[in-house]
């Protein structure tokens, strides 16, 4: 069974069980009441013709003695008195009844009954359709005792009950059927978040992560739908993370698969015409140089790659304080070729926050990928300075510069520009990834800033330390 009727039934069930206690309860009252009232009333009118039945006996008295028949001429002027209207009574000697104006649908052994149950006790008799409430009282009147026994007719009390209920099942009925369809509507208004909320979660399930529940209500349910939509919108940018990330894995091992197949196809194919032995001394020296050339070539890119993924793995650095100008020197020891082109202008007082290999590795990177951009001046310029921000580190050069739509890309592994020129520098692809990796690693990214034919400036943000 689906919510909606499950809270429909409870609401019925709760207000049922509430207008039934209400109603009894109201019955019950009202009932007492009106039996108090009727047996109030009974048993002042039975003392009255018990004491009318003494009195007019008395005078019936004659030498000491009652005749039989002169107490059955009382009773009838009595009944003629009293009427029939509400039952009737009887005059009893010795469990013989002298005078009866009692129902026929009263049995003698009931009005027995209430002879042994003594003065003024209470007895309700069925007889028939109608209910009776039975008394009986003594009458000594000439030495002998004569017992007045009176039923009143007490249907009409129990009959108002019954047309009390049964009215009473009516209007329980009539407000059940309008509280259950007031009570459908409002579970519906209410459940309604929760159909949006089941539809979004099927439509999750199905792999769409788009559809929003969109509920602006602020109970429970709408919060319960925000978190949904909250969880949905979290789902969705981790879908699209985890597609992102295996699109730029199929890019990085076609790419990878790419570099590795160009030195791979040189080397068999000079390696080939090496077995054949039918080349002279010169071919055979270039095809050694070709081999040997694009071995080191898989040699430099394999060791670029394991580089590139040591520092994937490493998700944190111990950073210490170092003289940036020692770091800069270290970058100019390691490229001796380049070190007439390095323009460095860095206080030797500026102190960041780094790991010195790794900072001078990339600090390497960017020069010789600066180099090779080919610089009108051939200077690659080194500049270092202090900002609001911390310590900037700018490499530049005014070299051939790197296409707009590029720029978004540079950093990703095996990403060149100019294939062709990159690979006759023995280009990798592999530098700027690297250089990437390890600016994250020091808490910040590389910022580049090119135009074609004027050149490119990349900056970085670091820390400022003390020795």
């Amino acid at each position: 069974m689906k919510l909606a009727p499950k809270l429909v039934l409870t609401i019925l069930l709760l207000l049922g069980i509430l207008l039934a206690a209400g109603g009894g309860w109201l019955l019950k009252t009202d009932f007492e009441r009106n039996f108090d009232q009727a047996r109030t009333r009974n048993i002042l009118a039975h003392r009255r013709d018990t004491y009318s039945l003494q009195n007019g006996l008395l005078v019936k008295v004659s030498d000491g003695m009652l005749s039989r028949q002169a107490v059955v001429d009382y009773g009838e002027s009595l009944g003629r008195y009293v009427g029939q209207e509400e039952g009737g009574f009887a005059v009893y000697q010795n469990e013989e009844s002298l005078y009866s104006s009692l129902p026929g649908a009263l049995e003698e052994q009931e009005v027995l009954r209430a002879i042994e149950a003594g003065e003024e006790a209470l007895l309700l008799q069925k007889a028939g359709e109608s209910s009776y409430m039975l008394m009986a009282s003594g009458v000594q009147v000439a030495g002998e005792e004569y017992w007045l026994v009176s039923a009143y007719d007490v249907t009409g009390v129990f009959r108002a009950r019954e047309d009390k209920f049964q009215e009473l099942f009516r209007l329980e009925l009539a407000a059940l059927a309008l509280a259950g369809t007031a009570a459908a509507l409002a579970v519906n208004w209410m459940i309604r978040p929760l159909k949006k909320l089941e539809k979004a979660s099927r439509a999750v399930a199905a792999g769409d992560y788009t559809l929003s529940t969109a509920t602006k209500s602020r109970d429970e349910v709408g919060a319960l739908s925000r978190s949904f939509d909250a969880m949905t919108a979290t789902v969705r940018d981790k879908v699209d993370q985890m597609e992102d990330t295996i699109q730029r894995q199929k890019q990085f091992v076609a790419a990878f698969t790419h570099e590795l197949k160009t030195p791979m196809t040189s080397i068999l194919g000079y390696s080939d015409l090496l077995r054949s032995g039918e080349m002279d001394p010169e071919d055979q020296r270039q095809a050694v140089q070709y081999i040997h050339r694009e071995a080191l070539r898989l040699e430099m890119l394999s060791g670029k790659l394991m580089q590139l993924m040591g520092l994937v793995e490493q998700e944190e650095l111990t950073l210490e304080p170092v003289r940036l100008a020692l770091v800069l020197r270290d970058t100019a020891a390691s490229l001796p070729e380049l070190a007439p082109m390095l323009e460095i202008r860095c206080d030797p007082a500026l102190t960041v926050l780094a790991d010195r290999d790794l900072l001078a590795d990339l600090v390497r990177n960017l020069v010789v990928n600066a180099a090779r951009a080919q610089p009108k001046d051939d200077r690659v310029h080194i500049t270092a300075g202090r900002t609001e921000n911390g310590i900037v580190l700018r490499v530049a050069d005014r070299g051939r510069g790197i296409p707009e739509a590029d720029l978004p890309h540079i950093t990703e592994p095996f990403y060149m520009v100019d294939k062709s020129r990159a690979r006759a520098q023995n280009g990798s692809g592999m530098g700027l990834a690297l250089c990437a990796r390890i600016a994250r690693l020091h808490g910040s990214e590389l910022h580049f800033t090119s135009k074609l034919g004027q050149g490119t400036v990349v900056e970085l943000n670091l820390q400022e330390g003390t020795v």
